[in-house]
């Protein structure tokens, strides 16, 4: 056998079947020299971490994200592995297959729903959202590190919260050429079919632009785009590799450098990037490797074949992925390994482990070691809502306000703030209107300097205007609100308002911290009022069901404390109900 296996909840019949019928379709041969860039010499067998029977052809991924394998067969059925083998879901489709598999940071996946739609599913492979588009989606979503998913569908740029609510929308000035990505600053960055590039900010706005015929040759498609930090490389249909920054006003991207340095001899086929800088992969097989400035630093020449082709950068390490060679190479263009694959259904791909997956056309995915641990480049940050930043506006409010202390005054406020984002259109103002509403939810906007005497207690003072801004935060959707919903469920003294903040933690279906749960659970230490420990039963029941599981142990803490309690037979009844979900071995 290639190796041992990790298939868990299957049929022990169809796993020995897959076990020891199965070939072993690959061959690792480790570089002679640097100077032997096809990885001609000795060959020996590749070993097999695991081998999952998937009952059927793979026809899209696998897609590796948050450390976990996505992959769906023919058989319809899409499944869920940790990168180490373990099955944690799977889900029936009504297709075999998917025009995409991209994978958030926090365990879930987005697939395309019919032909137009986008479904997102929690790690177990239950549906959590879906969205309809209105047009076929033109490449894969891509998600920025909160969360937030960017997708082009009918010439249109669209953002979506991680609960699936729209932010904003923008239409493109040309036909999109290149993936969407995520660029240097957080916010999607995409190329054009006339050669124009735009990066955009996670809030949508005025993008800052490249234009075409002034940076690059006017009617030159952008095939390819990468950022590091600050940077952004945009490789061009006729080769050329052009590294663009900022200019010093902020209102458009310039070239670092006048004249290109890089420069593939053929179109590029991907495009990726590292904390080392930036590689291209062009259609007659040259691997370039270009500095944050976009000077070239190395080539070499590979045997690509007819199929596609991938790009996979790391820290001291690109890796060149096809359905029959994975070759490794180092920061210097040294080869490293070479993996021989045979009777692969779809792109393999490689994981910050090292291993390598690949859907075989036998119904069988493999994991190869194939590397060391690699470091990936992270996804930038965005903004967190912070204290400092929230009394600032809650100073400015009361500063320009004619009665700050009027609850119907902040009532008007979030009347609008809601309208706008019903419409999906509060675009740019969506850090604006977060950090109001964080300041009304926890009754700062008692200001200083405002006018009339400090009052005692949160200011709003009454109820309404508190809950309504927890709910409207749990509705925009942004994880970056939880430790300010966390913060109002500690300490407003109003039930409603602790109700209404852990119903919005779990409106925004993220708690990456775990904060709201350890909150509910040291919580639930004490006897609740009603209303506040139903809110938490059901805020924990609707976190497990976006996420797929419960990997904090204080929800089921919090549960188990409420279910035990001195509450209401149905209230206990609705805990314990909860507790057999979120506690269900998977």
């Amino acid at each position: 056998m290639c190796g041992s296996g990790s298939t868990r909840r299957l049929p022990v019949a169809l796993v020995l079947l897959a076990f020891l019928s199965a070939p072993c379709p690959a061959q690792v041969a480790p570089a002679p020299s640097a100077a032997s860039p096809t990885g001609a010499g000795s060959t020996a067998e590749a070993e097999a971490l695991f081998r999952f029977p998937v009952g059927g052809v793979v026809t899209a991924g696998p897609a590796l994200g948050a450390g976990r394998s996505w992959l769906l067969s023919d058989s319809k059925t899409l499944y869920v592995l940790t990168i180490d083998g373990v099955a944690i879901g799977r889900r029936t489709l009504s297709d075999r297959r998917s025009a995409f598999i991209a994978c958030d940071d926090f365990g879930r996946a987005a697939i395309s729903e019919g032909a137009t739609g986008i479904a997102l599913v929690n790690k177990a492979g239950q549906e959590v959202w879906r969205v309809e588009l209105g047009a076929v989606p033109a490449s894969a979503p891509v998600f920025a590190a909160d969360g937030r998913m960017f997708v082009v569908a009918g010439g249109a740029l669209f953002a979506y919260a991680p609960n699936g609510s729209r932010l904003w929308k923008t239409a493109l000035p040309a036909g999109q050429s290149s993936p969407v990505i995520i660029g240097p600053e957080g916010g999607p960055a995409i190329g054009l079919a006339d050669g124009t590039v735009l990066l955009f900010t996670a809030d949508g706005g005025t993008p800052l632009t490249a234009e075409s015929g002034i940076v690059m040759d006017s009617g030159i498609a952008v095939v390819a785009l990468a950022g590091v930090p600050g940077r952004l490389a945009a490789t061009l249909e006729d080769g050329r590799l052009v590294v663009l920054q900022p200019d010093p006003t902020g209102n458009s991207l310039v070239p670092v450098l006048k004249e290109p340095a890089a420069r593939l001899g053929s179109r590029p086929l991907a495009a990726a990037s590292s904390q080392d800088g930036f590689y291209a992969l062009g259609t007659d097989g040259t691997l370039l490797a270009a500095d944050p400035d976009g000077r070239e630093l190395w080539r070499v020449a590979l045997r690509l074949g007819s199929g596609p082709a991938t790009l996979a950068a790391f820290e001291g390490r690109v890796v060149v992925l096809t359905k029959s060679t994975v070759w490794s190479y180092g920061h210097d263009g040294s080869l490293y390994r070479t993996l021989r694959l045979s009777n692969v259904a779809s792109l393999p791909a490689i994981a910050p482990t090292g291993a390598v997956f690949a859907g075989g056309a036998d119904w069988i995915l493999y994991a190869y070691r194939f590397e060391r641990p690699l470091v990936a480049l992270a996804l930038p940050a965005l903004p967190v809502l912070d204290l400092e930043a929230i009394d600032l506006v809650a100073k400015e409010e009361s500063f320009w306000s004619i009665a700050p202390y009027d609850d119907s005054v902040a009532m008007e406020r979030l009347n609008d703030i809601e309208k706008s984002m019903e419409s999906g259109t509060i675009g740019t103002a969506v850090r604006q209107a977060s950090l109001y509403l964080a300041a009304v939810a926890l009754g700062k906007l008692d200001a200083p300097f405002g006018i009339g005497a400090v009052g005692v207690g949160p200011t709003p003072s009454g109820t309404l205007p508190r809950v309504y801004a927890c709910g409207l935060l749990g509705k925009l959707g942004l994880p970056q609100a939880v430790p300010v919903l966390v913060e109002a469920f500690r300490s407003d003294p109003e039930p409603a308002v602790r109700a209404a903040a852990a119903a919005a933690v779990a409106a925004i279906g993220l708690d990456p911290d775990g904060e709201a749960l350890a909150a509910f659970a040291r919580a639930a230490e004490r006897r609740l009022d009603v209303r506040t420990a139903g809110a938490i039963v059901a805020a924990i029941d609707v976190l497990y069901r976006a996420s797929g599981a419960l990997d904090d142990k204080s929800g089921i803490l919090a549960l188990v404390r409420i279910s035990g309690g001195d509450y209401p037979r149905d209230l206990r009844s609705m805990a314990e109900n909860a507790l057999k979900r979120v506690s269900r071995p998977r």
